[in-house]
């Protein structure tokens, strides 16, 4: 003959108030990771107007370079500057 013993487990409730505690700290955490996103989204707009803008003025230096190359050199070296203090921000 054979016998089977089988255990109850008991059923226990959810301390009070932490479904309220998991869904404001889910809560905390999806701001969080949109306020981080956010801020990595404007970082790579400032870097990528820096480039627009260093790109722009050495157009302009490349039409001024036959004409005056000392200001074409200027204009260069400045667009070289606005990029070097964009990205070091």
């Amino acid at each position: 003959m054979s016998s089977i013993t089988v255990t109850g487990v008991a059923t226990v409730k959810a301390p009070r108030g932490a479904i309220w505690a998991a869904r404001g700290a889910a809560a905390i955490w999806a701001a969080l990771s949109r306020w981080l996103a956010a801020d990595r989204r404007r970082e790579r707009s400032v870097a990528l107007e820096a480039a627009i803008e260093a790109a722009r003025v050495r157009a302009m230096a490349r039409r001024h370079a036959s004409t005056d190359p000392g200001f074409a050199a200027d204009l260069m070296a400045a667009a070289d500057r606005h990029e070097a203090q964009q990205s070091a921000r």
